[in-house]
């Protein structure tokens, strides 16, 4: 036994002094086993491949040697809570509120946590006044040697809980909200770390779009809420409490309410021709009525005194004076809004006056400067979409830039009003995946306060909206979101919604982004679908796009209604192409039975469509009365 004692002493004296010399050491078994030693001559700390794995010796050491700990040793893990019993605790009892501790329950019961224990892990909900309106906080505390657990749950407002449990939902428990119609719960314990977990101010107050507003019910507005959108139509009124409640433009004054408020004899008040705004019984009549309508609605927080829908102008000499002085019809209309602003902002002093930067008014002009309560929503309306705007050799988009540097040089306030879709042809593909964020990061980079990402709120979609839907719901909670984000939650969306073909769709998706990318050109809002991806270049893809579609429904399984409904895109476009009237009849009553509408000048096809039988011909002749 001594004997043993004596050579296991030498033994670690040697490793320990090749140690010093940068030797490798393993002991196989210092019992009785055999002990293999690895030279490494390469300088310094460095190892070669072939090194063999360094272990520990599993003996007993004697008392006064002691072996260091290794430099790569982990540092003791961070503590970890899975939830199993939870006791929700609010600390108010706003609708609001009430619907936040609700969702968290019942999303929380689909996990297997129970949601009833009196003592269970106690989750805090309250609104924390020092946090900005819609922002929203989430803190783990996790004391073992206290015994101390809880996690609170905080928002600036209402809506500022609902954002602080959904985003908790989605980072922590594995829930995706990716339609009204479709939520994601994946299977797994609901586990977070100590201290702050989430801790978010929107960089946009305002997150508009109105995708789902065709939606009859509350769907939408709980999926908005759960996504962060916090308006929809500013047409409409807010939406119930329940959700939060949405920014609230006072009722029909969201935009080209000119007409309206100069109460101008006309059965179209946003269309006929703006009056003019250096007449003083114009500004008076104006003025009662925005006094009028504020009166009526002391929720609203924006009013909108914007010009009308054309560029008919008032080109009085006391108008065109101003507008010369200034170097923009812009000038004349943002003197005419300050002073509407200043008269108000006494009595009212909580609201925004509203206005637009669109067609004629888009340059800023060289003198006046808005409000401090005044907004600019400066409108992208001329633009192409199938590129950034950033694109500098594109001269509608630079000219939009330039009025957005120049409005964010004076303006503390501006709002974006962006579009999303071909209103003239909401069935043919639209490749803008690629511009939304790059426009968006363009957006807040110029101290843009709010965005409205208007699209096809006509009817359910035949092409990509839901996809869009939710991206853009992303981007306006997360401006600055970087490509591989915005890649992932993309693959998410389309592997829940399309099922185990969604690959293909990607690769739909991707071809038409080539197409875009390529293309010397862009489309703007209105162009016929072929501004990107030629005809021939359509009929030179058919067979390619065709096999993946037909992959992806192959892979479907529950998902094939979705897949085929955005195929109707592919469909649509083929029949420019090669006209089929018995595909174009099965084409058209699957649209029109879904409700899906052809464009925003034409829900349903008319019909002359049938009595000259168009429908066997391209779908450019369908939209034309033959007999005129």
């Amino acid at each position: 036994m001594k004997n043993k004692l004596s050579l296991l002493s030498l033994l670690l004296a040697v490793i320990i002094l090749l140690a010093s010399c940068n030797i490798n050491v393993k002991v196989d078994d210092v019992n009785g086993g055999d002990v293999n030693v690895n030279i490494n001559t390469t300088p310094g700390n460095a190892t070669e491949s072939t090194t063999p794995e360094q272990t520990t010796p599993e003996v007993t050491t004697p008392p006064e040697v002691t072996t260091p700990p290794e430099s790569g040793e982990n540092p003791p893990a961070e503590p970890q809570t899975t939830l199993t019993h939870v006791s929700i605790v609010l600390e108010g009892n706003s609708a609001a509120e009430i619907t936040a501790a609700n969702d968290l329950k019942y999303y929380l019961s689909l996990k297997g946590v129970d949601v009833d224990t009196p003592n269970g892990f106690p989750i805090t909900l309250l609104v924390n006044e020092n946090l900005k309106d819609d922002a929203f906080r989430v803190t783990s505390v996790i004391d073992e040697d206290a015994g101390d657990y809880s996690l609170l749950i905080e928002g600036g407002n209402g809506r500022g809980i609902l954002y602080g449990v959904y985003q908790f939902l989605e980072k922590y428990a594995n829930v995706r909200f990716f339609t009204p119609e479709l939520e994601v719960c994946e299977p797994g314990d609901v586990t977070f770390p100590a201290g702050t977990l989430i801790d978010h101010t929107p960089v946009l107050a305002l997150r508009q779009t109105d995708w789902y507003n065709w939606i009859s019910d509350s769907s939408k507005y709980a999926w908005a809420a759960k996504n962060g959108v916090n308006l929809m139509s500013g047409w409409r009124q807010s939406w119930d409490e329940e959700f939060g409640g949405s920014l609230t433009y006072a009722p029909s004054m969201f935009v080209h309410t000119i007409g309206k408020l100069a109460e101008l004899d006309s059965p179209s008040p946003t269309l006929i021709a703006n009056p003019c705004l250096t007449d003083e019984n114009i500004y008076q009549t104006v003025l009662k009525n925005v006094r009028t309508v504020l009166a009526q609605n002391p929720d609203a927080r924006i009013l909108s005194v914007s010009q009308n829908d054309n560029n008919n102008y008032c080109k009085c000499e006391n108008c065109e004076a101003i507008a010369a002085e200034e170097g923009s019809p812009a000038g004349t209309l943002l003197r005419f809004v300050n002073r509407i602003a200043n008269d108000i902002a006494a009595d009212y002093p909580n609201v925004t006056i509203d206005t637009l930067a669109y067609r004629y008014t888009q340059k800023p002009p060289k003198i006046t400067k808005p409000a401090p309560n005044v907004c600019i929503r400066l409108c992208s309306i001329s633009c192409h979409f199938t590129h950034p705007l950033t694109k500098s050799s594109c001269s509608v988009c630079s000219a939009f830039c330039d009025a957005l540097k120049g409005w964010s040089e004076i303006c503390e306030n501006i709002y974006i009003w962006d579009y999303t879709t071909n209103y003239s042809y909401y069935l043919a593909t639209f490749p803008n995946f690629h511009v939304l964020r790059e426009n968006m990061k363009l957006f807040a980079d110029h101290n843009v306060k709010g965005v409205y990402e208007q699209g096809n709120a006509s009817g359910p979609s035949g092409e990509f909206g839901e996809l869009r839907a939710y991206l853009i719901s992303k981007l306006l909670m997360n401006p600055y979101m970087s490509k591989s984000e915005y890649d992932a939650h993309m693959d998410e969306f389309l592997a829940a919604y399309y099922g185990d073909g969604w690959e293909y769709i990607r690769k739909y998706i991707d071809a038409h982004t080539r197409y875009a990318n390529l293309s010397t050109g862009g489309m703007g809002i209105y162009n016929y679908p072929f501004g990107v991806l030629s005809k021939d270049a359509l009929k030179g893809s058919a067979d390619t796009f065709n096999s993946w579609w037909d992959a992806a429904e192959a892979a479907a399984g529950d998902r094939l209604e979705y897949v085929q409904r955005s195929r109707w895109q592919l469909r649509y476009l083929l029949l420019y192409v090669y006209p089929d009237k018995t595909e174009a009849e099965a084409l058209v009553a699957a649209v029109e039975a879904n409700g899906t509408k052809w464009s925003e000048r034409f829900p349903k096809l008319l019909w002359y469509v049938y009595q000259y039988d168009l429908l066997s011909q391209s779908p450019d002749k369908w939209f034309t009365d033959p007999s005129k």
